[in-house]
């Protein structure tokens, strides 16, 4: 539901937007006239009278104008552009005379503001499967399989993950560890996000049953594109961990250990030459009752492209735990090749 307000405003704006089409101009001296469609990746989608939809790279364009209204991160109400200057997209929102402004490569939502009322959504996921096997002296079985989903709607953006691993050495039982997370963000600002997570899981090779967290910050997109993307998080997280009791437990073993705890993050992927990919994720959290407390979580490895939606993996899984389990070791660090599947 929009107020009487907006309703007038974007009636005004699509009365205006049914008078005169849009114009985009390129560097290269190139105009196309038409309408904006949407925002895919680094890309501009534009429908052109003579070409029909045409893909334009964010970095290729000079100057837009159109008066279509527009849902644009960090708005609730319609907005027109102003047309650009450099790389910086002006607009105003719901009548409000304060002007505003974007660099159009960073921008994360923009979408005709009758699309956002009908609720247009986008929907993608990833599935990787990875492991290391060796017999012989040395005798391995390591298997990991990973499943992301995100689901974007105006200015949120839901992710879902289901993890599931098992590392296994010299025939003894294997270490299994699972994990179930949910992570929603809500961008209030054009790259400001509020940040939301909670996750619930086990770990044996740390000797924790299970575990659940749940946390909440705010986050910074740097840039987000088909090629290349940053965002940083920050904020507060409760850990509920329950571990597995020793067979001699010290007198000062304690089964539960909940504490809250501030949790840094960084997500980071750049495309390189040659169809690959390099990606980075990491993850810190720091206990605010005890200093020595803290866990170190990164992913870092190389994606390639085998044809299609299918991807060759080559990753390494770092972990540090500060205040390990009795007969646990402090750090753990895994090499793992895979294949991923991504739609």
């Amino acid at each position: 539901m929009i107020s009487i307000r907006n309703f007038l405003w974007l009636f005004f704006g699509l009365w205006l937007s049914g008078a005169q089409a849009g114009v985009v101009e390129l560097f290269n001296g190139d105009r196309l006239e038409g309408e904006f469609v949407g925002l895919e990746g680094d890309k501009l989608i534009w429908a052109s009278g003579n070409f029909g939809e045409v893909k334009i790279a964010r970095s290729k364009i000079k100057n837009m104008s159109t008066t279509m209204p527009m849902k644009i991160s960090g708005s609730d109400t319609p907005c027109l552009l102003d047309g650009m200057k450099q790389e910086y997209l002006f607009y105003t929102c719901g009548g409000d005379p304060d002007q505003r402004s974007v660099p159009l490569a960073t921008l994360e939502i923009m979408l005709p503001f009758e699309s956002h009322i009908e609720g247009a959504y986008t929907l993608g996921g990833r599935f990787s499967l990875s492991g290391f096997y060796a017999e012989g002296n040395d005798v391995r079985r390591d298997i990991k399989s990973k499943a992301t989903v995100e689901y974007r709607r105006s200015e949120f953006r839901h992710n879902g993950l289901l993890e599931y691993a098992s590392y296994s050495s010299d025939n003894e039982a294997p270490d299994e560890i699972w994990t179930s997370r949910y992570v929603v963000d809500w961008f209030f600002r054009e790259r400001w996000f509020w940040n939301n997570d909670i996750a619930v899981g086990a770990d044996e090779s740390r000797a924790v049953e299970t575990y659940s967290t749940i946390g909440t910050g705010t986050g910074y997109q740097f840039w987000e594109s088909s090629e290349r993307a940053l965002s940083v998080t920050a904020g507060l997280t409760y850990v509920n961990e329950r571990y597995e009791t020793p067979e001699d437990p010290e007198e000062d073993f304690e089964k539960v250990n909940e504490r809250f705890a501030i949790r840094l993050g960084t997500n980071f992927r750049y495309q390189l030459p040659l169809g690959v990919s390099f990606f980075h994720e990491n993850e810190f959290l720091q206990s605010q009752e005890d200093s020595r407390d803290w866990r170190l979580i990164t992913n870092t490895g190389l994606s390639a492209l085998i044809a299609g939606e299918l991807y060759s993996e080559l990753k390494v899984d770092y972990n540090v735990d500060n205040e390990p389990q009795p007969d646990k070791t402090r750090e753990d660090t895994r090499v793992l090749v895979g294949v991923s599947y991504e739609w």
